[in-house]
């Protein structure tokens, strides 16, 4: 079970949607029951209230270990990768530090622990294997790093970072290595927090053709309601696919063992689409207090769900939060489940 973005706060500003947050989370897990649960990045937001909808407080590590809590609540076993807004410039704990609570122990269902930290914290592979050892699937979760730099100017005009030359070695080499001893290709999927530039570009293809499938790109379901924030995206000079490596080195035209990537990042973006034979797909948010507004709607939020057969099959679906799972549209706030946050969502 895949989340992303639910972006608690931590302050007094934001308790009441906190709380709100939190009854909707444990209501998915608890009606769902997954094996894992994957978090994708922005379980905090730290900021201060005026001008950025935060609670006020700034300690990003205590509102970590809420979040924690909450998962040994439920009794689900559960891994992260850092978004954006889990470590900010102003935060009281840095990406390394917060990292390191994460893998300490002080969540008993907790799985994090850094396979690789020479660039980003969250990189980490999780192997799904059948009854004889073989494995069939490879969980890469990536950390999509923050910013270009730790300067509060490009948090605030949001020049995000790409996924580093680094890690993609790393990913590489993992499923060589893994390949080798398995047998076989050892097939994997991608989770991190933030879009990498090859969501821009089977957007900007499918726009192309008023939304109608290509040679390159074929819409599965859904819409997107704001921009791609891509990776690298402030860097005009590079296109959006060279922003990074790791789909030409993973791909069809790497290796050729990436399967789908699923992100989270654009709260209110929920397609999914083929590109080049990879899966591209985004996750619904649960954020109520970063976009203005957000938690009064709930069409658009909710988890995803992703079922790996024994034979290396594997399905996703889309599970609202509310018609789905049943939570409640007026414990805190009365949630509109019929419109969109904005106005016009393509296709």
């Amino acid at each position: 079970m895949q989340i992303n973005d639910i972006h608690i706060g931590g302050g007094f500003a934001t308790l009441k949607n906190d709380k709100k947050t939190i009854y909707e989370v444990m209501t998915m897990v608890q009606k769902e029951k997954p094996d894992l649960l994957v978090v994708l990045g922005d379980s905090t937001f730290c900021v201060p209230a005026v001008g950025f909808n935060g609670g006020g407080t700034l300690n990003n590590k205590s509102t970590a270990k809420t979040v924690m809590k909450m998962f040994d609540k439920l009794g689900v076993y559960y891994t992260v990768t850092f978004g954006n807004h889990d470590t900010e410039a102003f935060d009281f704990t840095n990406r390394q530090k917060l990292g390191e609570v994460y893998a300490s122990g002080y969540s008993k269902y907790c799985i994090f622990q850094s396979d690789f930290d020479e660039y980003g914290v969250t990189n980490q592979c999780v192997l799904l294997k059948n009854t004889d050892g073989k494995i069939r699937k490879a969980l890469m979760l990536i950390d999509s790093n923050d910013y270009i730099d730790t300067s509060l100017s490009a948090t605030i005009n949001g020049q995000y970072d790409t996924i580093n030359d680094l890690q993609v070695n790393w990913a590489a080499d993992t499923i060589k290595s893994l390949s080798k001893s398995n047998g076989e290709d050892v097939k994997s999927l991608y989770f991190f927090h933030i879009p990498t530039g090859e969501f821009e570009a089977a957007y900007q293809d499918l726009k192309a053709n008023d939304f109608k499938d290509t040679e390159t790109t074929q819409l599965i379901n859904g819409f997107w309601d704001e921009p791609i924030l891509y990776g690298g995206r402030s860097n005009t000079e590079i296109d959006p696919v060279d922003q990074d490596s790791l789909f030409e080195t993973l791909g069809p035209d790497g290796l050729n063992t990436m399967e789908a990537i699923f992100c989270g990042h654009d709260h209110v973006n929920n397609a999914v689409v083929v590109y080049k034979g990879v899966t591209l797909s985004y996750g619904y948010s649960l954020d109520n207090i970063a976009y203005t507004g957000i938690n009064r709607y709930g069409l658009q939020r909710g988890a995803v769900l992703i079922t790996v057969k024994p034979d290396g099959t594997w399905s996703e679906e889309h599970k609202n939060a509310y018609k789905d799972y049943g939570v409640s549209t007026n414990k805190f706030v009365t949630v509109d489940t019929e419109s969109y946050l904005y106005e016009n969502p393509a296709p």
